[in-house]
């Protein structure tokens, strides 16, 4: 039993709605947003009309999905996409008889849900009474309980006055009422909000990531201690990454209708991602970062901050798991975490942050520790190295460098030129020149030494080798010299002798005499005596061919004189100058010390090319020759092959 459609007449509609044969529609065009729109439900409900034929999706979305501003945009969608700019929500309009409306109880809603108790329904009508006996005065009536149904469309109507207006499971409450379901039954959910997306970062560089696969050798065969590419380049206007941004989740619905918001997402401030190297830009495919310079990648794990700088910089250490071996082609590299056991790092001007126990082998430049070596290895042959922590059961190998330390424990060094600036212990250092602050127990050889002080370590003393040069190599160079000067001198007097034989010829004495004259202009030949000089010129021309051949000879001869004086001289100056470089000295000795002179061998191999097993037999060594400097525990020593005794206090 449901009431009469409303007609045009009963009640105006609002300039949004058209009704017509196919029902009730929302032109989109019109509505100003489902505000709009909830009004006009609200006083249709409260005046007892309900919709009927009820398409309950398209009544939530106008009357919660359409903002203000937004209707209007969805109707010119839909013009756009060639549909209709209108949406149907309804057949029809109806009251609600009086009766029926006692028939919907209460809801309970509780939280996020609302539940409603299904039980028989029926409502009381008056019938004649049909009972034997009626009176004269007029028909009776008796009031009885006819059974009936519930309807969805004046459900929903009923709940949104009772303030369930959003999320009843249609569904649900049709299947209850079709099949006389009874009970409490849930019939509706609140709407969660949506699950937004928060901003991310897409990689889109193929230098992002390095090669991990394992290294080939020239063989083919696989190297399992390298990895292929463990530092790809980077090229200027490389794009890097690209921003995804944020998608907000959509909003939800209490069972009131009340918005409710969604977590908001998490953003990322981009631009705080560009390093050296990079910047952030904008197009119309969105926001990219983007490489400004040819270089290496540098990913700071602490601040996120992506850089591309000339320089390798690892964070990550060195390692059989990390990286592998490295060789390393750029012309710097930084490495922050520690370089392990067994590993090698091959490359160019190598700066490390952590603790060093593999082998670092530099082209050159700068090798700096800026932690300890330990157990480990530095080859670096022309080049320098410094380590400020601590060496510790190291090898240093820089022949033609400079090595400076600030702390050496049983550590084999090799350079030009050493600096141990607090403390030697047990260590083997070789090198030109020597410049120790502390020395204990240690063994030293160089041209010039310079220990401030030596103190005892245990048993061992600290020996101290002054590498003198070969005694005869420089001596054998002179005397050569000297021999072939005297070999030229003895050729000088027999080309003096025989230029006297061909002057002896006849008329080789008298054409020299005329030709000086004529030469210095002091007589004048007249027709007659210049056919005479040019007939004795003639005769004894021969004679002057060999005498000018023995002349320029002797100027070549007289030129190699002065060549080997020369170098005579440098030899004297070069033996003059090494022995003025030679020096030893120890200003504090409180430690037992040795200190002798050694001369090298003119055939030996230079110390510094040894094998670091050869090293320690070599500094260990005393040959023949060997003299004697100083032997004590006390005092002070400097000495220099000029004549400067050792001195003892």
């Amino acid at each position: 039993m449901v009431a009469d459609a409303l007609s045009d007449g009963d009640d105006p509609l609002p300039d949004f709605i058209v009704r017509d044969e196919g029902g009730l529609w929302v032109e989109l065009s019109r509505l100003g947003g489902s505000a709009e729109f909830r009004a006009w439900v609200d006083q249709t409900f409260i005046r007892g009309v309900c919709f009927r034929g009820l398409d309950y999706a398209a009544f939530q979305h106008l009357a919660f999905d359409c903002e203000a501003g937004r209707a209007d945009d969805e109707a010119r969608a839909c013009v756009a996409a060639g549909r209709p700019s209108r949406v149907r929500f309804s057949s029809g309009m109806s009251h609600v008889l009086p009766v029926r409306i006692p028939l919907y109880r209460g809801l309970k809603i509780s939280g996020a849900r609302a539940e409603y108790l299904f039980e028989p329904v029926s409502i009381e009508c008056t019938v004649p009474r049909t009972a034997e006996g009626g009176g004269a005065g007029g028909q009776e009536f008796d009031t009885v309980a006819q059974k009936t149904r519930l309807d969805f469309d004046e459900f929903v109507a009923q709940a949104w006055l009772k303030g369930l207006r959003c999320g009843i499971d249609e569904a649900v409450v049709r299947d209850a009422i079709g099949n006389e379901r009874t009970g409490r039954i849930v019939i509706a959910h609140a709407v969660p909000p949506g699950v937004g997306r928060d901003a991310g970062v897409e990689e889109l560089s193929s230098g992002l990531h390095r090669d991990d696969a394992p290294g080939l050798l020239p063989d083919g065969r696989v190297d399992l201690a390298r990895f292929r590419n463990r530092f790809p380049q980077i090229r200027a206007g490389e794009k890097l990454l690209r921003k995804l941004p944020l998608v907000l989740g959509a909003p939800g619905r209490e069972l009131d209708g009340r918005a409710v918001a969604p977590a908001l997402p998490k953003d990322i401030d981009f631009a705080a991602l560009a390093g050296t190297g990079t910047r952030v830009e904008n197009d119309a495919e969105g926001e990219f970062l983007v490489a400004t310079i040819d270089g290496f990648l540098d990913i700071d794990e602490a601040s996120s901050k992506v850089s591309v700088t000339e320089k390798i910089v690892n964070r990550a250490g060195v390692s059989l798991r990390t990286t592998g071996d490295l060789v390393l082609m750029g012309d710097d590299y930084e490495e922050h975490g520690e370089i392990q056991e067994g590993r090698v790092v091959e490359g160019l001007n190598v700066t490390t942050f952590a603790d060093v126990f593999g082998k670092i082998v530099s082209r050159g430049g700068t090798v700096a520790l800026k932690k300890n070596l330990s157990g480990g290895a530095i080859v670096n042959p022309g080049g320098q190295v410094a380590v400020e922590g601590r060496a510790s059961g190291a090898t240093i190998l820089a022949p033609d460098g400079e090595v400076t330390l600030q702390y050496a424990e049983n550590s084999l060094i090799v350079g030009r030129r050493v600096v141990v600036r607090e403390r030697a212990i047990g260590c083997d250092i070789l090198a030109d020149e020597l410049d120790i602050a502390l020395v204990e127990a240690s063994v030293l050889a160089g041209r010039t030494v310079a220990v401030a002080q030596v103190r005892p370590h245990g048993p061992a003393e600290t020996v101290v080798s002054v590498l003198l040069p070969p005694e005869d190599s420089q001596g054998e160079l002179v005397r050569a010299a000297h021999a072939q000067l005297a070999e030229l001198q003895a050729v000088d007097e027999q080309a003096r002798q025989i230029m006297e034989a061909l002057r002896a010829r006849p008329g080789v004495g008298n054409y020299l005499t005329v030709a000086a004259r004529v030469q210095r202009q002091e007589i004048v030949l007249n027709a007659e005596q210049q056919a005479a000089f040019h007939k004795l010129r003639d005769s004894v021309m021969p004679v002057l061919k060999a005498m000018a051949q023995v002349s320029e000879q002797g100027k070549a001869r007289a030129a190699h004189r002065e060549k080997l004086l020369a170098a005579i001289a440098g030899v004297e100056a070069a033996r003059q100058a090494a022995v003025a470089s030679i020096h030893c000295s120890v200003a504090d000795i409180g430690g037992e010390l040795i200190v002798h002179a050694r001369h090298l061998a003119a055939d030996a191999k230079p110390p510094q090319g040894l094998a670091p097993g050869e090293l320690r037999a070599f500094l260990r060594a005393t040959p023949g020759g060997t003299r004697p400097l100083f032997a004590g525990s006390g005092g002070s020593f400097d000495w220099s092959p000029a004549g400067s005794s050792g001195e003892q206090g």
